[in-house]
């Protein structure tokens, strides 16, 4: 392969011209699954994944987790979703204990039976549960835990939304959880979070009237993708410790920049 002249690119202009280049040469006869993309961290994946489904390049990623399919970003996605709209009780249930607050799954299931009988939101019993001698034990942590979303939701107006999305992150204690954790996966879920913010400000560059509700869709768009077959014609991303003692016709390295890639 010729090996091209060394060219300035960012992380967006580099996926554009990586999926460009991949949809060039299988126009020309190659298949998708001769080409491997490398980079250094699983972070890295987020630009990449969006660049290939916006060229309609099928796509799967080796020894490893879709970007919008890791743990914290679902976790943040849930807290969103549940500032954006109380009614959303999975989301909820997803995140009322994401950080560890107390609040185990028998009290959660008990608010579950009354938002039942009574016809109402999970939220709404949540919020009021020192109301209920059922859930007298983690009344005052679902009643904190409501209050949180609640002054949340009160700041979603009053900042940009990636500083609002970072202040979900450090008021819910998410952030905090992790760094005090200190482990190397940890680190990585903070790398991939703030990634997400990444994510976040490149919505707010590119729409004219930002909205978290909008974000909310957008990020629905990538993240209900179902995931490709591994029998399917479809180029592969992965880290580079993952691709020790595989081969590929034709190889992409991403990120190959000082102080990111040894």
């Amino acid at each position: 392969e010729k090996i091209l002249n060394h060219i300035a690119f960012n992380e967006h202009d580099e996926a554009r011209f990586i999926a460009g280049e991949i949809t060039r040469r299988v126009r020309d006869g190659a298949n998708f699954s001769d080409f491997a993309i490398l980079y250094r961290t699983n972070a890295q994946s987020r630009v990449l994944e969006e660049m290939m489904l916006q060229y309609a390049v099928p796509y799967r990623v080796l020894a490893g987790l879709r970007f919008y399919d890791r743990k914290e970003i679902k976790d943040i996605i849930a807290y969103l979703r549940l500032i954006h709209n109380t009614s959303d009780a999975v989301s909820l249930k997803r995140i009322i204990n994401e950080p560890k607050r107390g609040i185990g799954a028998a009290s959660l299931e008990k608010a579950e039976a009354i938002a039942g009988e009574e016809d109402k939101d999970l939220f709404e019993i949540i919020s009021f549960a020192n109301e209920y001698s059922e859930l007298s034990r983690a009344a005052i942590k679902m009643v904190g835990f409501a209050q949180l979303i609640n002054s949340l939701k009160k700041a979603s107006n009053g900042s940009s939304l990636s500083d609002f999305v970072a202040r979900v992150l450090n008021e819910s204690g998410y952030m905090a959880m992790l760094e005090l954790e200190n482990s190397v996966e940890s680190k990585t879920r903070i790398e991939n979070l703030n990634e997400f913010i990444s994510a976040v400000t490149e919505y707010e560059k590119s729409t004219e009237e930002p909205s978290l509700g909008g974000f909310l869709e957008n990020v629905s768009l990538v993240s209900d993708i179902d995931a490709y077959d591994e029998d399917q014609d479809a180029c592969v991303l992965m880290t580079v410790h993952s691709a020790k003692g595989l081969e590929f016709p034709v190889v992409f390295l991403s990120g190959l920049e000082d102080g990111l890639f040894p």
